[in-house]
């Protein structure tokens, strides 16, 4: 596990470590984002950030500035089913969007973008940040 945290304290700036780069630690480690979130929580102060859903980490929360997504003004009827298909209880996981936005080759943010239209909400998080 040292290795592993290594690994975040050289990707980490100023206290924050991206999402994407979360990923790739995690996939270099052989281990869950899950996990890998888990031990970052748990054994470090570093706050991830900068959500490739766009969801936080982009800028100051008090000022509204956090996330990134906004309501997507066409939402393709194919991959609005898909969405449907994977909603429980108003709620996508983020894993689900990110296969979807694999699936039809669009833009992770721009799931989210469909998602925020549709009234949805993304959770939980992969690295389990929400």
């Amino acid at each position: 596990m040292q290795e592993i945290l290594d690994a975040v304290r050289h990707e980490t700036v100023a206290g924050e470590l991206a999402c994407a780069d979360a990923h790739a630690i995690a996939a270099r480690a052989r281990v869950s984002p899950q996990k890998l979130g888990r031990l970052v929580t748990d054994e470090t102060d570093v706050r991830f950030n900068r959500c490739q859903l766009g969801l936080f980490g982009y800028g100051p929360k008090a000022e509204g500035k956090s996330k990134i997504v906004l309501k997507a003004a066409c939402i393709p009827e194919d991959i609005e089913q898909a969405i449907r298909a994977k909603e429980v209880n108003g709620r996508i996981a983020c894993q689900d969007a990110w296969l979807i936005a694999e699936r039809f080759k669009y833009p992770r943010l721009g799931i989210a973008n469909i998602v925020e239209a549709m009234g949805l909400k993304v959770g939980p998080c992969q690295l389990g940040c929400f």
